[in-house]
């Protein structure tokens, strides 16, 4: 079984700034109903065993738009997931429901896909990533900005390692590194069956800041058991945090 997972359970209080009324960022268009976010994600995700998504701020919003975009053997295969300690914990609480969804469902996961709800890039190296024979890292080449980036750094032992402010003040690495990258915010786990381990053996509590803690543990394992991790660079990446990031996505 593959699994893909995309969490959109944010308040998107930047998008929304410029909007007359508060409303869930992947499911905003400014042109057709299948203009959104979301949608695209979908569709490149269809050919996944299991597509989840993790729902939060304006949950039933975001259920309507899927049962009404989405039918047949695709929406079948969509597990809707919510969040509702949304505005309570940090991502990586929406990243551990979305998991905790395939836990439940007793199956085994040789892949999960992970992309964060806000973003567009191409098809082709959705593609990429997907069909990759190995677990999989993305960056993108936009600047190293504190108050938006992931920044992504390997240290000097090869370890892939991931920090974030959520204060958007700054960046601190605090030891040398052969290399740092701007994260595209979309992995490849090609043991599912492991990072669904490294997640339950984390705890609760440890899911309730940033899903990079997770993310940082599992390819530490990935690494200490000499398994490969390629690393992608995406292009045409876009990270939407505005409605004007949303208007240069051409659909």
């Amino acid at each position: 079984m593959r699994a893909f997972i995309t969490t959109v359970a944010g308040m998107a209080t930047r998008f929304a700034q410029s909007l007359p009324a508060p409303m869930p960022k992947c499911i905003y268009t400014a042109g057709k109903p299948e203009n959104t976010l979301l949608y695209r994600l979908v569709t490149l995700a269809e050919g996944f065993d299991r597509i989840v998504i993790v729902t939060g701020f304006m949950a039933e919003d975001v259920a309507g738009y899927v049962d009404k975009m989405f039918t047949g053997s695709l929406r079948e295969k969509i597990m809707l997931v919510e969040n509702k300690e949304y505005a309570e914990y940090g991502s990586g609480w929406s990243l551990y429901k979305g998991l905790e969804a395939l836990m439940d469902t007793n199956e085994k996961y040789e892949d999960i896909l992970f992309a964060e709800g806000d973003l567009y890039f191409s098809t082709e190296k959705f593609r990429e990533v997907e069909n990759a024979d190995s677990d999989v890292i993305t960056v993108n080449c936009e600047p190293i900005l504190a108050k938006k980036a992931v920044a992504l750094y390997f240290d000097m032992n090869g370890y892939p390692k991931y920090i974030y402010d959520t204060s958007h003040g700054a960046l601190e690495i605090k030891e040398p590194f052969t290399a740092v990258y701007n994260s595209a915010q979309v992995w490849k786990l090609h043991d599912g069956d492991k990072f669904l381990a490294v997640a339950k053996e984390m705890g609760e509590e440890a899911h309730q800041g940033t899903n990079l803690i997770v993310l940082n543990n599992y390819f530490r394992n990935v690494r200490d058991a000499g398994a490969e991790i390629k690393v992608v660079t995406m292009d045409k990446w876009l990270n939407c945090n505005t409605t004007a990031d949303f208007a240069k996505i051409n659909f």
